[in-house]
């Protein structure tokens, strides 16, 4: 698998839209921008967690997303953990 760059939404029940851009090279995350209709405190926690991302395998960043949120208190408003996974999986299965 060669580079590839995928975008993806879901708009997750009650409203909100959560957005990703990933770049995937070797099956594994080179670049990452999460965006959306949330809020999460702190706010320099989206920023942790796409960094957190970079170099992880399409196979791993499920575990690591669960792992990053375990590590931090980090409180989520209009999404969930859950919905991190899944808009990236959106867009990894959209290649």
């Amino acid at each position: 698998m060669g580079a590839s760059k995928m975008k993806a939404e879901y708009k997750i029940p009650g409203g909100k839209l959560l957005s990703c851009e990933i770049g995937i090279e070797d099956e594994v995350i080179k670049t990452i921008k999460i965006s959306g209709d949330f809020f999460m405190h702190p706010e320099d926690a989206i920023n942790e967690l796409e960094v957190t991302l970079l170099g992880t395998s399409i196979q791993s960043y499920q575990d690591r997303i669960l792992k990053f949120f375990q590590k931090r208190e980090i409180t989520l408003y209009g999404v969930s953990q859950q919905d991190f996974i899944t808009v990236i999986q959106i867009a990894i299965d959209s290649e």
